[in-house]
């Protein structure tokens, strides 16, 4: 919560500073690398409805593109980062929230369905060890043919 604040804080200050056009949305795009910045830090901004992480991440990637002498080129490259991680997170919890979906759809897993997976597991692990058994055998065949010596040639 903290750290949502001081980023509303610093949205503001910096949208004080350079004035609320550069929060326009819509219109052609923006020739200032600064206001790139500031565009990608309100897409970022929790209380932005219309904010989104895709947005940020195409106006961090414009300004740093747009040369290495800008004034906030460490922080777009951390918040780029950020943003990344942020999306790539929420596909994971996406992920897992539709497993746990599927997993507990509504109906308790039965004693039959437990005892059939088990089962099959069984079958699995016996049928790795026979062909585990037929390899190990197949190993002593050929260690004893390479380890036997050969007759002379006459």
């Amino acid at each position: 919560m903290r750290r949502a604040a001081l980023l509303a804080l610093v949205c503001l200050a910096g949208a004080c500073k350079r004035g609320p056009a550069l929060f326009r949305s819509g219109g052609a795009p923006a020739t200032d690398p600064d206001s790139l910045y500031w565009k990608a830090i309100f897409q970022l901004d929790a209380a932005n409805k219309q904010g989104s992480l895709d947005s940020a991440t195409t106006y961090l990637e414009a300004y740093i593109a747009s040369g290495t002498k800008q004034p906030h080129r460490r922080e777009a490259v951390v918040l780029r980062q950020l943003a990344r991680d942020a999306r790539q997170l929420a596909r994971v919890q996406g992920a897992l929230q539709q497993a746990r979906a599927d997993s507990a759809d509504g109906r308790p897993r039965s004693e039959a369905d437990t005892k059939r997976r088990d089962e099959d597991a069984l079958k699995e692990i016996q049928r790795l060890k026979e062909e585990l058994a037929k390899a190990n055998e197949e190993l002593d065949r050929i260690r004893k043919r390479l380890a036997a010596p050969k007759p002379p040639n006459r």
